[in-house]
């Protein structure tokens, strides 16, 4: 009995001690974590971010659309008269000049409607001539009573017969001399031609068979249909002064600037787009009609404040920068932003010009976090650049 007694006893103590040692263990590791806490916060903050400073800038008031090259001169070419052909000396896909032959058709018909045209005309003249001699014979002799007033009238009705046959002679001479010019097919101005099924001996009907088009390229035009928004700052743009439209390319060659020199004296109805054409140069033939390019119509300048896109981050629908105050604080900021310009975004509102953005580890940053600030190579805690605004870490209350 008095050993089970010892035993209890034992086993009692034994968990006392270890109830204790492990209370000891507890708090001497906690103390060395605040120990710890106590020295991050006397070296200071390890978080390093890169910064920029919000500028603002003077930038383009511009906005951007989907344009189409459109050429002012655009022939479908067809015969005006009906024939085959005899000759093609041009080479389909080519610049041409004005008035330079692209096709002939065979002339013999029209040459030979055009002697008979001749003829008849020469016989009109015959028969006039004859009328008019033999109203000069008989007016004198009807005014001293030997030939009658109403032979006059016959003979001068026959006069004025003879002279509408020759006008109509000479009308269908003039028709068939047509049908000898048509018989070759000229460019209508000077441009590119397009390809063409049409070849030597092919019969060609007057009016309906398609012989090539061609359009002019130089210059030429780009149509870009304008929101109500857009059309009206372009509408004032014009009255004082010359907007700029811009052809944007993919980066491998140079933008090129046009001249707007149209509306459109209307809305379509069903688009609600108002059209402006701009004149583009295109000696290069770089552009083609039918060609779907992006346009920036600039009406004017504008200062805007100006951050690094790469600076902005969203949180639910909402567009911030994380802006950082003279003493190295984080502090979250949301803007409203406004267009993209090339690596920079306009700041609209929610932030002051002066002031410090951090420009990477945004997934790692939170309101109030104390960071290492590195501008220019250089590393400090966040003291803003001169001029900055510190008070507030320069943003905005809206």
């Amino acid at each position: 009995m008095r050993s089970q007694v010892r035993l209890g006893l034992a086993a009692l103590a034994i968990l006392a001690l270890a109830a204790g040692g492990w209370r000891l263990w507890a708090a001497s590791d906690g103390s060395a974590g605040r120990r710890d806490d106590v020295a991050k916060a006397r070296n200071g903050p390890e978080f390093e971010v890169n910064v920029a400073t919000a500028e603002r800038t003077t930038v383009p008031v511009a906005f951007e659309y989907t344009g189409v090259v459109v050429s002012p001169k655009d022939a479908a070419l067809r015969p005006r008269v009906t024939g085959t052909v005899v000759e093609r000396p041009f080479e389909p896909g080519a610049f041409v000049e004005e008035g330079q032959v692209l096709f002939r058709i065979d002339p013999r018909p029209f040459e030979v409607a055009l002697r008979a045209a001749l003829a008849q005309r020469e016989q009109a003249k015959a028969q006039l001539s004859f009328a008019e001699v033999e109203v000069a014979r008989i007016a004198p002799l009807e005014d001293e009573g030997f030939a009658s007033q109403q032979r006059l009238q016959q003979l001068q009705s026959n006069r004025a017969v003879a002279a509408g046959r020759l006008q109509e002679a000479e009308a269908e001479v003039a028709r068939q001399q047509l049908n000898l010019d048509y018989a070759v097919v000229r460019a209508p101005f000077a441009g590119r031609a397009g390809l063409s099924d049409v070849n030597v001996g092919d019969l060609v009907t007057a009016n309906q068979t398609e012989l090539v088009s061609v359009v002019q390229m130089d210059p030429i035009e780009v149509q870009v249909a304008l929101s109500a928004e857009a059309s009206a700052a372009v509408q004032e743009a014009m009255a004082d002064a010359d907007p700029r439209l811009t052809v944007l390319s993919d980066g491998a060659r140079p933008d090129r600037e046009a001249r707007i020199h149209k509306l459109d004296n209307r809305f379509n109805t069903n688009t609600a787009r108002r059209l402006v054409r701009a004149w583009l140069p295109n000696g290069d033939g770089r552009y083609l009609p039918g060609e779907f390019v992006r346009t920036r119509v600039q009406v004017g300048t504008k200062e805007r404040v100006l951050v690094p896109t790469v600076a902005l981050t969203s949180q639910l629908d909402q567009r911030i920068v994380y802006a950082v105050d003279g003493g190295g604080r984080i502090r979250m900021a949301p803007v409203e932003t406004g267009d993209d310009h090339g690596d920079m975004t306009a700041v609209l509102s929610g932030l002051r010009a002066g002031s410090l953005v951090a420009t990477d580890h945004l997934q790692d940053l939170r309101h109030g976090q104390q960071v290492r600030v590195r501008q220019g190579g250089s590393e400090r805690p966040g003291a803003p650049a001169a001029g900055a605004a510190v008070e507030g870490v320069g943003v905005e209350r809206r």
